[in-house]
């Protein structure tokens, strides 16, 4: 569906938006919390079991309230990422991304000639472009419509997040400090221990990118958290998005909740 970026809108007016991820493949539970409240969600084909077809039906459902819908892609591939686009998502998340060159290529990718880019013409059939209903209307504003982010989360990311950022067509940088910890962790012993992030040179890295990113023009920084506390904590730094849900976490923390709670 072809319609304004709301999750854009809402970082260009400093909102703080707040997101959700998706990993469950069914349209059901996205519905439900689209209804909720949340400014966007995140939509996992990294990690995810969602398929292509799964992937427009969580998009009508979703849709169907004011809800920004991005998704995470499993890789760079320009190919999965047109496709996606052209199915409707209102943005991209790319995991991984450690250079400069790897985010123009990633920006390229969303982008058509003459704009900068190579992806293919295929908005006269494309449900993003509803169906060919807004051909006209979709090339000429579809830049300004979608949000372009990449996730930086391993040493050399970190090294090259000033240029990361600085990439014309990055909207934002998401910070990656899980897989970032398995990536300086010398030993297993510190792997253990991931999920608590308790490591100096993990915060040093984190405490550098997130002044970059802040002070790079036109590219917000967003973050994610497993508890609303630490969502908290990371607007207070200046973070412009912040994830702290998941549908997982959800349904996990309410389901232990109420089973901790009957067996008093």
């Amino acid at each position: 569906m072809f319609r304004p970026n709301r999750l854009k809108k809402m970082l260009q007016a400093g909102s703080q938006p707040i997101g959700c991820w998706i990993f469950f493949s069914d349209s059901d539970s996205i519905e439900l919390l689209s209804m909720c409240g949340f400014d966007a969600f995140i939509i996992d084909h990294e990690h995810g079991a969602m398929e292509m077809g799964i992937l427009v039906e969580q998009l009508r459902a979703a849709q169907a309230t004011d809800v920004t819908c991005i998704l995470r892609v499993p890789s760079h591939d320009p190919v999965y990422i047109k496709r996606a686009l052209d199915m409707g998502v209102e943005g991209i998340l790319v995991p991984t991304v450690e250079s400069a060159d790897e985010a123009r290529a990633i920006v390229a990718a969303t982008r058509y000639r003459p704009h900068g880019g190579h992806r293919g013409v295929g908005y006269p059939e494309s449900r993003a472009a509803n169906w060919g209903l807004a051909e006209l209307e979709y090339p000429a504003n579809y830049r300004e419509n979608l949000l372009v982010a990449v996730i930086v989360e391993t040493r050399r990311g970190f090294e090259n997040v000033r240029e990361i950022a600085a990439v014309d067509g990055i909207d934002m940088v998401i910070l990656g400090a899980g897989d970032l910890m398995a990536d300086i962790a010398d030993d297993f012993a510190a792997l253990t221990k991931l999920g608590t992030y308790n490591n100096s040179e993990l915060d040093r890295l984190l405490a550098e990118a997130e002044a970059i990113v802040r002070s790079t023009p036109d590219c917000w920084l967003g973050g994610v958290s497993r508890h609303v506390a630490g969502g908290r904590e990371l607007f207070a730094k200046g973070y412009d998005f912040v994830l702290p849900a998941a549908d997982g976490w959800l349904l996990a923390d309410a389901a232990r909740s109420v089973v901790t709670a009957m067996r008093g």
